[in-house]
C-alpha cells in the first residue's frame, strides 16, 4: 500500500507540473544501460527505431572501450528519451532542485536525457558520434570525481593559458573556438569524447589528444584510465 500510495503522489506531482510520470516510462535495457522512454516517442515511427539503432550504437561502443571501474558507475546513470522537450539533443541534470523550479521531473536528477529524439539522432549521425560520452563525462564528472576537481580546473587553466583551442579545425569544415574553452566541465566532456572515440573539434582522437593537449591527456588517463581495446 505504501508503494501504490507513493506511485499516486508522483503522479499527481507530475500532472500539476505538465510532465509525464515516470511510472509511464517503458523501461529498456541496452548493455547494462538503463533507458526510460517517454510515450510520446514511441508513437513516432521511424524515429523510434533510428533511436534506438543510435543508442545500441553509441553505448556499445562506450561498453567496449571504457575501463571496468569507470563503466560499472556509467550504468548507474539512466537515460530518459524525450519526444522534443528542448532545441538541443541531450544533457545531464546535476540538479533535483533545477528540476522542480523548472517543471521537469526532478527523478531526472543524476540522470541523462536524450531532450529531443529528432534532434539525437541528426547531430550524432553528422556531427557527434559520441554524444553520450559527452553526456556521461559530465554525470561522471558530477557524481564521481566531484564537481570542484582539482585536477580538472588545473589541466582547463593550462589549456586557456597556454592559448590552446583558441581557433581548431571543426568536423564539418573550417575552424572555430573550441567548445571545450566553454569552461572546465565542458573541457573534461569534450576531451573524454576524443580520448574513447571521436570529438567534433580538433583533437579528434585520442592519439591527436595526447599530441596537442598532453597535460588534458594525462588527465584523461587519471580520471578515467586506460581505454580497452578490442
Amino acid at each position: 500500500m505504501q508503494k501504490n500510495s507513493a506511485d499516486t503522489t508522483e503522479q499527481l506531482y507530475a500532472h500539476k507540473q505538465s510532465f509525464a510520470p515516470t511510472s509511464a516510462y517503458k523501461q529498456e535495457s541496452m548493455y547494462g544501460f538503463t533507458i526510460l522512454i517517454n510515450p510520446t516517442v514511441l508513437r513516432h515511427q521511424p524515429e523510434t527505431k533510428a533511436m534506438r539503432q543510435e543508442l545500441s550504437s553509441q553505448l556499445a561502443a562506450i561498453a567496449r572501450v571504457m575501463p571496468t571501474k569507470p563503466l560499472a558507475q556509467l550504468r548507474k546513470v539512466r537515460i530518459w528519451v524525450e519526444w522534443e522537450n528542448r532545441n538541443g539533443a541531450a544533457e545531464f541534470h546535476p540538479s533535483a532542485e533545477w528540476l522542480r523550479q523548472h517543471s521537469y521531473n526532478p527523478a531526472k536528477a543524476g540522470c541523462v536525457e536524450v531532450s529531443n529524439t529528432r534532434n539525437f539522432v541528426q547531430w550524432s549521425r553528422t556531427a557527434q558520434p559520441w554524444m553520450l560520452m559527452h553526456e556521461f563525462a559530465h554525470a561522471y564528472h558530477h557524481l564521481a570525481l566531484g564537481e570542484a576537481n582539482s585536477n580538472i580546473q588545473m589541466a582547463y587553466h593550462h589549456a586557456v593559458n597556454q592559448k590552446l583551442y583558441q581557433s581548431v579545425n571543426y568536423i564539418m569544415g573550417g575552424q572555430r573556438k573550441a567548445y571545450a574553452l566553454t569552461d572546465a566541465k565542458e573541457y573534461f566532456a569534450e576531451l573524454s569524447e576524443a580520448y574513447f572515440g571521436q570529438n567534433d573539434f580538433y583533437p579528434f582522437t585520442r592519439p591527436q589528444l595526447k599530441t596537442y593537449d598532453p597535460v588534458g591527456y594525462q588527465l584523461m588517463e587519471k580520471s578515467w584510465g586506460k581505454p580497452r581495446t578490442g
